[in-house]
């Protein structure tokens, strides 16, 4: 859990890669985490990821320049770290992905990835809107914690964490802020939103406390709060800077039938400069508690 043991850093903008090298060194154990850097080579048009195969991509001139750029970037990040903590173990990677390879997924449940770090981009607009989110498609078909932050979150301890609460137990989310809570002496804030209208309130309140109840349990009793209207993760981002929290606990969204079609992720919310880290997590499937 807490060291990680695997952290993953898919890289593609340089600037990007070295906060997510510096936030994994903040939460890694040099000498026992290993820092997976990760390079992602993808087709660089629609025909060519519906059509082209991976060993065709390979003989293209442009691929060998692709990839000697990937290198380049790897290698610098992986000096960074060198230079910041020897001990740090670092194996580096290019992952050749095809519309239909989910080559990275694959990675990270080879290698055992137990934290992916994401880092904060600019909002996306136009085609953007259209593209895969790996982060978003790692934490829900692998399973693997993903953390997205920004430069706000270097150096910036986790003294707060915010864990909504909906229809259910979120087993994973408090069993991960209890162990934030151990390690940090962070205080846990407990959140949902019922709207008058919804029907499933009764469902979420009686969620909602025994959660309260189990973390009362394991001597970590939240700080709670119950707050009025839909459910929205506009609602959730003020209620945590309303509590000055440092990490929230969310959800991956669920798959939808047209991939990023119009509607901004929590992610995409996120200020540059905040300290907030978002924790993505998908929930257990069979009750553990």
């Amino acid at each position: 859990m807490i060291p990680y043991k695997n952290i993953l850093i898919p890289i593609d903008s340089l600037h990007q890669a070295q906060v997510a090298a510096e936030k994994a060194l903040e939460l890694s154990d040099p000498g026992e985490t290993c820092i997976h850097l990760v390079s992602v080579i993808r087709f660089r048009s629609f025909w060519q990821r519906i059509f082209y195969t991976e060993n065709f991509i390979r003989k293209q001139r442009y691929f060998a320049k692709r990839n000697t750029l990937a290198e380049r970037k790897i290698e610098a990040i992986k000096t960074k770290i060198a230079t910041v903590s020897p001990l740090s173990i670092v194996k580096t990677s290019v992952i050749i992905e095809t519309a239909v390879s989910d080559q990275l997924i694959k990675y990270t449940a080879q290698h055992n990835i137990d934290l992916v770090i994401n880092t904060h981009k600019s909002s996306r607009s136009g085609f953007h809107w259209f593209k895969k989110d790996w982060s978003e498609e790692l934490a829900r078909k692998a399973s693997v914690a993903v953390l997205t932050v920004t430069k706000g979150c270097l150096n910036h301890p986790i003294k707060s964490i915010l864990l909504p609460v909906k229809s259910f137990v979120p087993e994973r989310k408090i069993q991960v802020a209890l162990a934030y809570a151990k390690r940090y002496n962070a205080h846990i804030h407990l959140v949902t939103l019922l709207d008058n209208n919804d029907s499933d309130a009764k469902i979420r309140v009686d969620a909602f406390y025994l959660t309260y109840k189990i973390l009362s349990e394991y001597g970590h009793p939240p700080q709670y709060k119950i707050l009025q209207g839909a459910d929205s993760d506009a609602a959730l981002l003020r209620y945590a800077d309303q509590i000055k929290a440092d990490m929230i606990l969310v959800n991956p969204d669920k798959k939808q039938r047209i991939p990023g079609i119009m509607r901004q992720r929590i992610t995409d919310m996120l200020n540059p400069i905040s300290a907030l880290h978002i924790l993505t997590l998908k929930p257990y499937l069979k009750r553990t508690i």
